[in-house]
């Protein structure tokens, strides 16, 4: 699994959130990625994309980190029990 974290210049939550959501990507074992001024439209910033096998799984923003993890566990469960399937 990877997060693909959007993020743009000028962004003060992009900037200070960016070290928590690397690591609460990094302590579940996930990769994590920074994409810089992507050139789509994305409805805000920090936008983040969970990718499984090359799929989008998850997507969200902000700079919650009770979300985030959230969003992780429950991606994470989701896909560890349709393996065991």
């Amino acid at each position: 699994m990877q997060v693909i974290m959007m993020s743009k210049d000028g962004c003060g939550t992009c900037t200070t959130f960016a070290p928590v959501a690397k690591q609460l990507s990094e302590d579940r074992g996930v990769t994590f990625k920074i994409i810089k001024n992507p050139e789509i439209e994305l409805p805000f910033f920090p936008y983040y994309y969970l990718m499984n096998e090359g799929a989008i799984i998850e997507e969200w923003g902000g700079g919650s980190e009770k979300k985030f993890t959230r969003v992780l566990d429950r991606a994470i469960a989701r896909v560890s029990s349709s393996a065991a399937t």
